[in-house]
């Protein structure tokens, strides 16, 4: 009775550690190769990131050339959107990190993949407010590129480091973007803002400087006399902005203008980001947002920017401008699958190939011992 053994030749060992070699050498060339995929509406991102860079640029020129003070320390950049820290039309605090971090041209294109849903022409509901200028610049500039028909009302007061200044509302601002071309629509209604949308706790003089800045932009108030009341002239304006034409197809909703959200607590209660389903919930008090969801309009609220940029990947340093075109909405880099591809077919082929020919050089049975032989 014979029993079989392989020996291995010497030959063996040597291709096991060539094999070895060779696939650690295929794994680290495998491991090191990425390539960039760029993401759905690439081109209109960039479009839409130039474009505000323009914004921001025309605004830098013009509040610089007016003479007012931009702060060297909140506002690194020196864009003139950073606001005071308090103004006479200051309504409350506000972040400054949050400004800070709308001042990249990259966020238009954040508000591009929210909005590319939509189709060109359709009529958007807007309600915005004077607290996060940039974030304002970013919408419409995404709004531009997109081809969308926007009706908007601001809240014309302003948090912290916002377009807080009486001579540079947001309205002003809109009218020098206007004035050089940039913009072909801009807010057809303002109110005061504030508390119960009235601006309560603001100075006769503050209040005047916001219905000033109305007066010469041509923009109509809405004034109620309870917040309940100033919503349903939102309402009301937004129904007589649509002019019987079509329906709203999405309200975009940024910050927490209490005429859009009803209350504090409600601005933290709306989950940012699209809403579809928010008329199934029950809130303390109804804004413009909860209207519009019972109409069967979608919602898009965005209150932290600072929270979609870090998500995005985007550049929050303040040491260095923001480079257009960067950051994971424009495009995610993952391994190169065909490079992987060829290096596992490779260490495939070497495999085949030391077991085709080991065994053609070893006889095999040259190799069978007979152990009552050997003994």
């Amino acid at each position: 009775m014979y029993r079989k053994m392989y020996r291995p030749s010497l030959k063996s060992g040597w291709s096991l550690f060539i094999l070895f070699v060779l696939s650690i050498i295929l794994y680290l060339i495998a491991s090191h190769s990425y390539v960039e995929i760029r993401t759905k509406n690439y081109e209109e991102k960039m479009a839409a990131a130039n474009l505000m860079q323009q914004y921001i640029e025309v605004l830098q020129t013009e509040i610089k050339a007016r003479g007012l003070e931009i702060d060297p320390i909140n506002d690194p950049f020196q864009t003139g959107l950073i606001g005071a820290r308090f103004s006479p039309i200051t309504t409350d605090r506000g972040l400054l990190s949050e400004k800070q971090a709308a001042i990249n041209p990259n966020i238009a294109a954040i508000f591009v993949e929210e909005l590319s849903r939509l189709k060109p022409g359709d009529k958007v509901a807007i309600g915005i407010t004077g607290s996060n200028p940039a974030v304002n610049l970013a919408l419409y500039a995404a709004l531009t590129t997109l081809k969308l028909d926007p009706k908007i009302i601001v809240s014309l007061s302003s948090a912290s480091y916002g377009a807080n200044r009486e001579e540079l509302t947001w309205l002003d601002m809109e009218a020098i973007l206007k004035e050089k071309g940039l913009l072909d629509f801009g807010c057809s209604y303002a109110s005061i803002g504030g508390s119960e949308d009235r601006g309560i706790g603001l100075t006769e003089n503050g209040l005047n400087a916001l219905k000033d800045a109305m007066k010469r932009n041509n923009v109509e108030m809405i004034l109620g006399s309870t917040l309940e009341e100033s919503v349903d002239l939102h309402m009301q304006a937004y129904d007589q902005m649509l002019e019987d034409q079509g329906r709203y197809r999405l309200f975009v909703n940024i910050g927490a203008g209490l005429a859009n959200v009803g209350s504090g607590p409600n601005a933290r209660l709306i989950p940012e980001g699209l809403n579809t389903k928010l008329a199934e919930r029950n809130f303390e008090k109804e804004g413009v947002i909860m209207k519009m969801a019972k109409m069967n309009v979608p919602v898009l609220h965005i209150r932290r920017i600072l929270r979609w940029a870090r998500n995005y990947d985007l550049s929050l340093s303040l040491d260095e401008k923001p480079v257009i075109g960067e950051g994971k909405v424009f495009s995610s880099v993952i391994h190169n699958v065909t490079v992987a591809s060829i290096c596992l077919a490779i260490l495939i082929a070497a495999i085949i190939a030391v077991i085709i020919f080991d065994r053609h050089d070893r006889r095999f049975v040259a190799n069978i011992v007979d152990i009552d032989e050997e003994l």
